[in-house]
């Protein structure tokens, strides 16, 4: 069964997205924050996680750079309320694994389209 890690401080928002994920045939957990995602990783061992950019008390750059130290290869989609210019996507993307960035509100049947094509990547 595929895994997915949710990582979002919003929680109405996590438990929709772990609530959908779930019936759909993920299986999933969920992280509040970057310290409980970081002890999470290891022993969840996610296939894909989706990550909110605007976690409190750090930034997304250095998430990527502690998951890129922990050698994780787990692909990363990253849910943001702002849009990225193709040269910040290209960054992203250059920093991790990071595979694709959603612009927040979005489509439920796009965000599951998403992951489908790219956990077959």
């Amino acid at each position: 069964m595929t895994r997915i890690l949710i990582v979002d401080d919003e929680k109405d928002f996590r438990e929709m997205l772990d609530l959908y994920l779930r019936r759909e045939g993920f299986e999933t957990t969920i992280a509040e924050d970057v310290s409980g995602f970081l002890e999470i990783i290891n022993e969840f061992e996610p296939d894909l996680i989706t990550l909110d950019v605007l976690m409190p008390g750090t930034t997304t750059q250095k998430i990527l750079a502690a998951l890129k130290k922990k050698k994780n290869k787990s692909k990363i989609i990253l849910l943001n309320t702002v849009r990225y210019s193709e040269k910040e996507k290209r960054i992203m993307q250059e920093s991790g694994n990071v595979v694709d960035c959603i612009t927040q509100p979005f489509d439920i049947d796009e965000f599951k389209d998403k992951i489908l094509k790219n956990l077959n990547k």
